[in-house]
Order: C-alpha cells, then structure tokens, then sequence
C-alpha cells in the first residue's frame, strides 16, 4: 500500500462523515453511469430494428432513451446531487416531449399556399378509442376540426350515430361497420367516387375512398396497423399494404393509427417501398396525463402534394389518442 493510500485509509478512519460522503458520491456515479448504460443501451438496441425487427420495440421510446441518456449523463458530471440532478433533467425532458405537440399546435407552420391547379384541403385522423364513452365530446370535436377530409379509427358502435349527425357538414362517407372488426370511416366534403375496405388480410385494416376531379383523383387511405411489441406482425402488415399503396395508381394521402413511431423501421419500410413522404413527427399517445410521448399518428402523401399548414393536434374527447391534422396542396389538374 503506497502512503498516498495509507493517508486516506487513515483520513477516513479519523473522519467517519466525510467517508459517508465519500461513499453516497461513488453510489450516486455509479447510478448515474448505469442509468446512461441503459439509456445508450436502448438506443443501440433500437437501431438494431433495421437488421432484426422483434428489435423495433425499441425505436418505438428512441426519444425517452436520448432524454435517459443526457439526464443521466449531466448526472454524472455534477460534484453533488448527482441522482437528484439527473431524475430532475429526466423528467423535465418527459414533459418537454409532452408539451411540445401542444405548444407546436397553437399556432402551426405555415408554408407556401396553394397555387393554381392546387386545392387546398384539410385532412386529419383521429383514433377515438373503441371504449371511449364521451359521445358528445367525439362529435364536438370532429365538428371543430372541420377537416375537408377525415378519417376516424376505432370507431365503435356507440358512437356510430355520429356519422348521421354530422352528415350535414360531411355529406360524402364511406364506412365499414357492416364488416367485422372494421371500425373505421372516412368522413369528406367532397364526392367519393369508388371505396373499399380490407380487414382479415395480410396488411393493416384499411379503408380507401377515392375521390373524383374536385381533389384529381385523389386516394385517401385509413389505417389501423397492430401495436407495438407485435414487431414482426406490424412488418408483416407493412409489407403488405405497402404494395396495396403502391399498386393504387394516382396520388395518394395514407394516414391513421400506424402504432410506430417516426424511429421506427415500420415507419421507414411504408415509405420507402411507397415512395410516399411521412409529414408528422409530433407525439399524440397517450393522451392521458395529457403529455404524450410517443407519434403513432401519422399523414404520408405522395409526391406533388405538399403542407401549406404544418400538423396540430387537436383535443382527445375522451381518446388515448389525440387527432392530427393539416392542410395539403393537392394537384387537381
């Protein structure tokens, strides 16, 4: 034992406090470090979905795992309160994902508006959660976000009264309530001219109405794809309604509940096997404590339709979801 040692071992025998503190520091480093461990963990662990897909799960929480990672890390750089430092950063930056959907919604992008041969529409999808029991709050809702196109995911038989009711403002619909497990529709202002509905298939429940010249022909696809951890039957379903959208001629806008983040190979495969351009990032699940944490929502278009107002949420009404919507140029010529 060399004398520097010899000095301490004696320093801490004569100053048993400051050998407490001494201890609680190396207990404190030693969480912080394993705390980054995990985070830097989960983060490599969710790039790992592009080589093996039961990985996916993790890209789902890619944004937790980062905020984990920094909380963590300035943890362990602090000379004191290094845990305390850390849970603070922690949950700052939980509630910073939360916040942000709702601060970006207040007052959304606005890009170049609509020029000639364009439409400008406004599309949204809103999962209204099959139990959801707040009828009223539903209706009020899909009546304030007034979208020229809407399509509504998990929609039970409870609230199925509502089509009827809001027919005035959406005289053009397309359901498929008559099919099991199909609970979905598409809302429009505008004439559809040919629909369909898929549900015990390879893919994603789906639901297609296509429009006439008033929107160029346009297709609007509704999606409901399982949830996360079924990673490899998410893929599956991917696969395959991504050659049902590929093989759909004209433009398209495919939105819904896709359960797959932006991070997400799931995400990733939609677009590149499409060609279609994902236009959402903002986290809308859970919608509970009012801070989601996760964007599952999402709106792909095709080239030649562009955002003229960037994506807002709107209220859940009762949801674990909240809707997503934004205004579109879509050629029309």
């Amino acid at each position: 034992m060399t004398e520097t040692s010899d000095k301490a071992a004696v320093s801490e025998q004569l100053d048993p406090a400051h050998s407490a503190r001494l201890r609680r520091r190396r207990r404190a480093r030693t969480a912080c470090l394993a705390g980054l461990s995990i985070g830097l963990l989960g983060l490599a662990a969710s790039r790992l979905g592009q080589l093996w897909i039961a990985f996916d799960v993790f890209a789902q929480f890619t944004l937790q795992f980062a905020v984990m990672s920094i909380a963590f890390l300035f943890g362990a750089l602090m000379p004191r309160a290094k845990v305390l430092m850390a849970l603070v950063i922690l949950f700052a930056g939980l509630i910073g994902i939360g916040l942000w959907p709702h601060y970006v919604s207040r007052s959304p992008a606005v890009y170049e508006a609509a020029k000639a041969g364009e439409r400008e529409i406004k599309v949204a999808s809103f999962n209204t959660w099959y139990d959801n029991q707040r009828i009223a709050d539903v209706e009020a809702e899909i009546l304030r976000l007034d979208a020229d196109v809407l399509v509504l995911i998990e929609f039970g038989p409870n609230k199925r009264d509502i089509v009827r009711n809001v027919a005035s403002r959406y005289p053009y619909q397309s359901e498929c309530f008559a099919i099991d497990y199909c609970h979905m529709a598409i809302l429009s202002k505008f004439p559809i001219a040919s629909t369909e509905a898929r549900v015990n298939w390879e893919g994603a429940p789906v639901i297609r109405a296509t429009f006439g010249p008033e929107l160029g022909g346009l297709t609007v696809f509704g999606v409901h794809m399982i949830r996360f951890p079924h990673s490899r039957a998410q893929f599956r379903q991917a696969a395959a309604l991504s050659t049902l959208i590929d093989t759909t001629p004209g433009r398209k806008v495919v939105m819904g509940d896709f359960n797959a983040t932006p991070f997400s190979r799931i995400t990733r495969t939609i677009a590149d096997q499409t060609g279609l351009t994902r236009l959402t990032e903002l986290p809308t699940w859970p919608s509970r404590l009012e801070l989601p944490q996760m964007a599952i929502d999402h709106i792909f278009v095709s080239p030649g339709i562009r955002a003229t107002e960037g994506e807002a949420i709107g209220d859940s009404a009762g949801s674990d979801h909240y809707p997503v919507a934004m205004k579109l140029a879509v050629p029309v010529n």
